[in-house]
């Protein structure tokens, strides 16, 4: 009887999170502040189901894209409940964490409340699903203070944990902040000298073979930058042009000399980054990278953490997409300026950001093929998780995509 009272008592707080998981990064990028505020309700509930059903609900809610998406990536050789089972389980396991830290000791609530934060979002296996990290928003608050500024974001939180009043407060400071005038923070910056060049190719598949279909496609890339030569200005001003994930297929040593000529005759005084699968071991396996090509040389990195299932199989799984949770995601760019890397699923979570924010690095490139989800609210949420990343350490921002 006391779950069920104290469960009606704190469903305002799950039904606040959903709605905030729902419209605080899919829609107007005014409205990220919000999520700010869903670690609030955290330590505003009364038992430890209402406080995992708070995360849950916002992580649902936020993830919402992924069912339809998920079912027409999967649909080749899935059925749509595996989709569904896929929606479902990422979310719950990422939400795991917060409701095993909990305690109804308030002090101790303040130390659950890291310790579900370090678990759900910066710990092997769970950061590899830890998506949407509220934390990601500090810098609408404290901008460009990076680490700093997320400590004491999370420093708040423990405050809140054993205050209700200053968890009042910081709800009515987030408000604030939401309600302002739409300002810089909502689009970071670009990078100079940077040109994102996004494609409308539609199903690029991750793990194809089909290299009839990749060259076609290619020489359908180095036409449309032939032709912007010349009468782009952007594009001859850039000295660096970005190509979306997976845009070259499963590039084997023909398709990757193809690539480096064409580049070379097409652009031989820039840069150009572009998605590829580099087959390893005996080719069924695969690294989803990014590659850069500048002056004869290639320069590789690879994605750290790829979705989970659907690319990621598992450590044992003798086909699907390699994982590299060593990487630091850093690019050096031919001006010696440092790129954090973060290809697609990446812009979702929180440790490859983490782990390259530490090299220093001078911007963002993210590269994503969306092809999947064009019609859900994916592209606009992982826009704006990029874009608020960028706003919290103080960085400019590129996001070059194929839908």
């Amino acid at each position: 009887m006391k779950a069920v009272m104290t469960a009606k008592r704190d469903l305002p707080l799950i039904l606040s999170a959903a709605a905030i998981g729902f419209i605080g990064l899919g829609s107007d990028p005014a409205l990220s502040p919000m999520i700010l505020a869903v670690p609030v309700f955290w330590t505003l509930a009364g038992s430890r189901y209402s406080a995992f059903a708070v995360i849950f609900a916002y992580k649902l809610a936020a993830s919402r894209g992924l069912l339809p998406g998920a079912a027409v990536f999967l649909s080749e050789h899935h059925t749509f409940m595996e989709a569904a089972a896929l929606y479902l389980l990422m979310p719950f396991g990422a939400s795991l964490p917060f409701g095993v830290f909990w305690s109804k000791d308030r002090r101790r609530k303040a130390i659950c409340l890291v310790l579900a934060f370090f678990t759900a979002y910066a710990l092997p296996p769970m950061s590899l699903i830890g998506i949407i990290n509220p934390l990601m928003a500090s810098g609408v608050i404290f901008k460009g203070w990076g680490f700093a500024g997320m400590f004491i974001v999370m420093d708040i939180y423990m405050v809140c944990a054993v205050s209700r009043k200053t968890a009042f407060v910081f709800l009515c400071v987030i408000g604030i902040f939401t309600a302002l005038p739409p300002d810089s923070w909502h689009e970071p910056m670009r990078p100079d000298g940077i040109m994102a060049v996004d494609t409308s190719f539609g199903r690029l598949g991750s793990g194809s073979f089909n290299f009839g279909r990749d060259y076609e496609r290619a020489n359908i890339v180095f036409t449309e930058l032939g032709k912007r030569m010349g009468k782009d200005a952007a594009t001859n001003a850039a000295n660096i042009v970005i190509l979306p994930e997976t845009i070259a297929g499963r590039l084997n040593r023909t398709g990757l000399e193809l690539w480096k000529g064409e580049i070379q005759k097409l652009l031989p005084d820039k840069a150009v980054i572009f998605g590829a699968e580099l087959p390893t071991g005996d080719g069924r396996k695969y690294d989803n990278a990014l590659l850069m090509l500048h002056d004869g040389k290639i320069a590789v990195s690879r994605q750290r953490i790829p979705v989970p299932y659907s690319m990621y199989a598992g450590p044992f799984a003798k086909t699907g997409v390699n994982l590299h949770l060593s990487g630091d995601g850093i690019l050096e760019l031919p001006d010696g300026r440092k790129a954090a890397i973060a290809v697609c699923y990446e812009a979702f979570l929180t440790w490859p950001f983490l782990v390259s924010m530490i090299q220093k690095p001078d911007m963002i490139i993210c590269a994503a093929n969306l092809w999947w989800c064009r019609e859900t609210s994916l592209p606009a949420i992982q826009k704006n998780a990029v874009s608020l990343w960028a706003l919290t350490f103080g960085i400019p921002a590129v996001f070059v995509k194929n839908m």
